[in-house]
């Protein structure tokens, strides 16, 4: 296994979901040294509506948490919390479980966060705290490292009282906006790598665990949930006519690259901007790009990058190359075109990321979808989480544990266990699985699409 591993995920308040959501990848009793490979992919189904999509939104919000200081002060994230946090909660709260190995030892630590609105209307961290204790524990009881509510930090691990110190003096007036996780890296782990100052204090190890968690969450939104140039859209059209408005739209422009700054190099089909001094690589994994998609169209020969240089900057477009034609990336299949997204999510997964996927059947081939999680959970060191409608991967998830869960109307998980050789595929068709009945037939549909003459 990597060093870092996600062990159970729960949310609330996130789109439709109103009620706890916990999803389970591992056994509860944690031996010495885990094995998560057979435990390293999920599949999530249910039907529209569910809540699926709202669980990976909610992970994308707390990768930005902990690794963006600013992320809650952008104007763009600000309208979208508004939209997506529950009406009914009026809050979002989110827990996740990790295990860290270090040498001999396996520590699990438990993170939660609480969003909510101030009596300004916006969305601040309410509520944050971080605990842990040895994996391998048969105790419920953990130690806090640090608890903060309202902005006030009202606990920290005291064993290391200078560090402590330094903590709270970096962090005053700004923990309801950023997470402490965030501060720590902004204002304290990034300035020792300049001045190679020491620090030998627990709770300094843990906040950099904590941010390496956070930077290796990943997170693919289907383009349908994904609403950043929808609110961007919004905020400048509240301005009113942009060209009296320059400074202001620069400045969300500068926001909204901000939000959508991927920490990996995630291609796309045209627009890629890469620094000089990048561009040999970025031809590395262009090539290694035309490998994973030549087995998928065995008559591509290539991958052409056409670019145009902007001062210290490339900006590339993809130009496929086949036998006796070349063609612009952007007219590829909306197949093709997802793949050549996903590639740098499934290249992390397979590295040791952490990785989440919504709606990662669409536009792909039952065939290839199979194929490509057979490899993941046979060679990927990461982990992999998905929503799906596609029952083809059933029957490939069914043979690892924790690697099924079906999500009902209600909200409720159900996941998947092993009940002789019946098979799930079958079963959630047949409206067998509880909590997901499908109740539709072919008669149910009888003069729903007819007209009558008088209504012509």
């Amino acid at each position: 296994m990597k060093n870092i591993c996600l062990l159970n995920y729960s949310v609330k308040g996130i789109k439709t979901l109103d009620q706890l959501v916990s999803l389970s990848f591992y056994k509860k009793i944690i031996p010495k040294n885990p094995d998560m490979q057979e435990y390293n992919v999920k599949g999530i189904y249910g039907m529209n509506g569910s809540g699926k999509s709202g669980i990976v939104t909610s992970v994308n919000i707390l990768k930005n948490i902990l690794t963006n200081s600013g992320y809650l002060n952008n104007p763009i994230v600000q309208k979208n919390l508004d939209a997506i946090i529950n009406k009914r909660t009026k809050e979002l709260s989110i827990e996740a479980d990790y295990i860290v190995k270090l040498r001999e030892i396996c520590l699990f630590f438990k993170y939660k966060l609480i969003l909510a609105k101030d009596d300004t209307g916006k969305y601040v961290i309410s509520y944050e705290q971080l605990s842990f204790k040895k994996a391998t524990s048969r105790s419920d009881i953990m130690e806090i490292i640090f608890e903060i509510s309202n902005g006030e930090l009202i606990s920290i691990m005291e064993k290391q009282e200078e560090f402590a110190d330094l903590i709270k003096k970096k962090t005053t007036n700004l923990l309801s906006t950023a997470s402490m996780c965030a501060l720590f890296y902004e204002k304290i782990l990034l300035p020792t790598f300049s001045t190679n100052e020491e620090f030998t204090a627990k709770l300094f190890y843990d906040l950099t665990i904590l941010f390496v968690f956070g930077r290796k969450l990943h997170v693919y939104l289907d383009q349908s949930d994904n609403y950043s140039e929808y609110f961007i859209a919004d905020t400048l059209d509240s301005f009113g006519k942009l060209e009296d408005n320059n400074s202001q739209v620069d400045f969300l422009m500068g926001q909204y690259l901000e939000m959508n700054e991927a920490q990996l190099t995630v291609i796309l089909e045209s627009g890629n901007i890469i620094p000089k001094e990048l561009y040999t690589y970025f031809e590395k994994i262009v090539y290694k790009l035309y490998e994973f998609l030549h087995i998928f169209k065995s008559d591509l020969q290539g991958i052409e990058i056409d670019k145009k240089e902007d001062r210290n900057i490339f900006v590339c477009n993809l130009v496929m190359v086949y036998d006796s034609y070349r063609i612009h990336a952007e007219f590829e299949s909306t197949g093709i075109k997802k793949l050549i997204r996903l590639f740098a999510y499934l290249k992390e997964m397979v590295r040791g990321g952490i990785v989440f996927i919504d709606e990662f059947d669409s536009n792909l081939h039952d065939v290839y979808l199979c194929a490509l999680l057979e490899y993941l959970m046979e060679h990927g060191k990461g982990q992999l989480c998905f929503t799906t409608h596609n029952v083809g991967p059933m029957d490939i998830l069914r043979r690892r544990k924790k690697s099924i869960d079906f999500l009902s109307v209600d909200h409720k998980i159900y996941p998947w266990t092993t009940n002789g050789n019946y098979s799930p595929s079958k079963l959630y068709r047949s409206g067998m699985i509880e909590g997901s009945p499908f109740n539709v037939e072919s008669i149910d549909f009888i003069g729903v699409f007819g007209i009558d003459e008088e209504d012509a």
